[in-house]
């Protein structure tokens, strides 16, 4: 620009010149002094710095003359967009944002300023990167919001790079870093390091024996795992076991006995506090030892009735037998193990289960009548146990055996004639060796008493005169055959015909004759 003054005189008198008084701090301006041109000095202007400058302009004639005139110039300097935004820290810390902040949580604010007016000095923002689009932030106010779900676990950190850019070419930009960190919280699953846990333990073992251990964690990591049977576990399971809280360790607490229980199941709770709670299924199997005897079964015979005539080869009794324990521990077998007599008998194991008592002997009750036998029970357990029981067998009789009189020889006796009616003659004796009805005998005369001389008794064989005596000179002799009959069915008898002078008879034949021969004495 240029000032202008004008002056009355002529000549020297009348030649104005120009320079500046104050204001022009830094030489900002220069005037030429006779033309009053203002022009911009050597240093740049910067508006930042100062948007104006007032200038005092003297005009004057000469430095010694008194003739002199002032003016104020104000000179406002123009905006060029030559300054790029600054933030108001170079980093922003968010520490300890949640993980679980939902979608458009606020983390923080970034500010900038650009020192420029106009669209120089508006200020846009963008994350520049280090967000992973986890994070955004809003193109005016510079507010970083979450942009989807954080996880600790997966990153525990972010460092973005933010710029702020103004809105006029050349389009300056400043930057700062936002730095945040996560606040870990319970919001994994605990998980156990195994889906299923299986063991075997043998029965009887000590308590405080460890089963195994169970082991979970959590991605977390915050708090101690804590273990603990589910409530619905079993309660025989529950009576049986322990486990550890913190270590996770399952031990034995109580007696175990295959036999009442061979297989348990416990489920065990994994938890760190938080909302996700894992669990597991342990599963236990008990092992049989050879603990258990044999036990014989109520149903087993105890005593049985056998006919003696019974063949050979016959099953005449069955005893049952269980082993409570399992596999080879729990198969049974029978042996005889006295009152065997010669042999008669034989027993056999079916199924390991059943022993079956067979004849193997022909049965003679005259020679035993009753066998006492003891049936043991032996399993296949090392040591092996056993059991004894025992087994009655009683021999029935059968009409096997004739009569046997006791004199086969037969018998010679006299008597006298005309003796009363019902006198002793004599007394025929005999013996069988069945019993009951098989061994009662019936006695009779068959032979040589025609005229009924005599009469034998049915049961003792006693043979007696009859009211009318022998008559020696009718008859001096008599020959008697008498017959021994058992009531056996079939009957058996003894004796059979023999030459006149005596009688003989023999085991188990059906019809026989016993010979007395009696002799009259004179008068």
């Amino acid at each position: 620009m240029s000032v202008q003054a004008t002056d009355a005189d002529e000549g020297e008198n009348g030649r104005v010149l120009y320079r500046i008084l104050s204001g022009n701090a830094n030489s900002m301006f220069r005037i030429q002094s006779g033309t009053g041109l203002i022009s911009r000095g050597q240093l740049p202007l910067d508006r930042e710095a100062s948007a104006s400058h007032m200038l005092e302009v003297e005009a004057y004639n000469s430095d010694l003359g008194s003739m002199r005139s002032t003016v104020r110039v104000i000179v406002y300097v123009e905006d060029a967009n030559d300054e790029a935004p600054i933030f108001t820290q170079q980093q922003y810390n968010r520490l300890g944002l949640r993980e679980t902040a939902g979608i458009g949580t606020s983390v923080i604010v970034v500010r900038a300023t650009d020192r420029d007016t106009g669209d120089g000095g508006a200020v846009a923002y963008s994350i520049v990167s280090g967000a992973d689009r986890k994070f955004e932030i809003d193109v005016s106010t510079g507010l970083v919001t979450t942009l989807d779900y954080l996880d600790y676990e997966t990153k525990t950190s972010y460092l973005m790079n933010v710029s702020a850019t103004d809105q006029a070419p050349p389009f300056h930009r400043g930057f700062c870093s936002v730095y945040v960190t996560l606040l870990n919280e319970l919001d994994e699953a605990v998980a156990f390091s195994s889906p299923a846990y299986e063991t075997a333990l043998p029965e009887n073992i000590a308590t405080g024996t460890e089963v195994v251990q169970v082991q979970a964690r959590s991605a977390d990591n915050l708090n101690q795992i804590t273990y603990r049977f589910d409530p619905d576990t079993a309660p025989p399971a529950l009576a049986l076991f322990r486990i550890d809280g913190v270590t996770g360790r399952i031990t034995v607490t109580g007696l175990l006995d295959r036999e009442k229980g061979d297989f348990y199941m416990l489920t065990v709770v994994a938890d760190d506090g938080g909302p996700k709670k894992d669990s597991t299924v342990v599963s236990i199997t008990v092992l049989d030892e050879n603990d258990n005897s044999p036990e014989f079964d109520i149903t087993s015979d105890s005593s049985v009735d056998v006919r003696e005539d019974t063949p050979p080869g016959r099953r005449v009794a069955v005893v049952l037998g269980r082993d409570r324990d399992a596999g080879r521990n729990g198969l049974v077998n029978f042996t005889l193990v006295t009152g065997n007599v010669m042999e008669a008998f034989e027993i056999r194991t079916t199924n390991n289960t059943y022993g079956e008592v067979y004849i193997v002997r022909p049965l003679d009750r005259e020679a035993i009548d009753r066998y006492l036998l003891t049936v043991r029970a032996t399993d296949n357990g090392s040591p092996p146990r056993r059991t004894d029981r025992g087994l009655t067998i009683n021999i029935l009789d059968v009409n096997d055996n004739p009569p046997v009189i006791q004199n086969p020889g037969g018998y010679n006796v006299s008597i006298n004639e005309n003796v009363g009616g019902g006198t002793a003659v004599m007394r025929v004796q005999a013996t069988d060796r069945d019993i009951g009805s098989n061994g009662m005998l019936s006695y009779y005369i068959t032979q040589g008493n025609e005229d009924l001389t005599f009469r034998m008794d049915r049961v003792t064989g006693e043979v007696v005169t009859r009211p009318s005596p022998p008559d020696r000179e009718r008859q001096q002799f008599y020959r008697l055959s008498v017959t021994i009959e058992d009531d056996g069915t079939p009957a058996l008898s003894a004796g059979k015909n023999r030459k006149p002078q005596k009688g003989t008879c023999s085991e188990k034949e059906e019809a026989a004759s016993h010979t007395i021969r009696k002799l009259p004495v004179s008068k």
